[in-house]
């Protein structure tokens, strides 16, 4: 007989969750979980609505580079980042406005 009861088994790296912590100057501070695969545009959607902003109104950076909705969380190169590690992701009011 063999006992499979003290093994665990392995996550799938895109299946592992990723703790996303929004945060700026004059906004609120939020912590969401999402899976390496979701879309960003999920991510900025929920905080906007808690927020009472739209999209256009709100920039969200992560290591100084402006985040895309179309782009995943892998694509923001978290290997280094463990489960239940937070991920800054930086929020800042979008600037409006130009030469005139």
């Amino acid at each position: 007989m063999s006992d499979n009861g003290g093994e665990q088994q392995e996550v799938k790296p895109e299946n592992q969750h990723v703790a996303l912590k929004l945060q700026g100057q004059g906004f609120p501070e939020l912590v969401i979980k999402v899976k390496r695969t979701t879309k960003l545009s999920k991510m900025m959607q929920a905080y906007c609505d808690r927020a009472g902003k739209s999209m256009g109104e709100i920039r969200f950076m992560h290591d100084g580079n402006k985040l895309v909705p179309e782009a995943t969380v892998n694509d923001l190169d978290l290997d280094d980042v463990d489960e239940g590690e937070e991920v800054i992701i930086d929020v800042a009011q979008e600037a409006i406005g130009g030469c005139l």
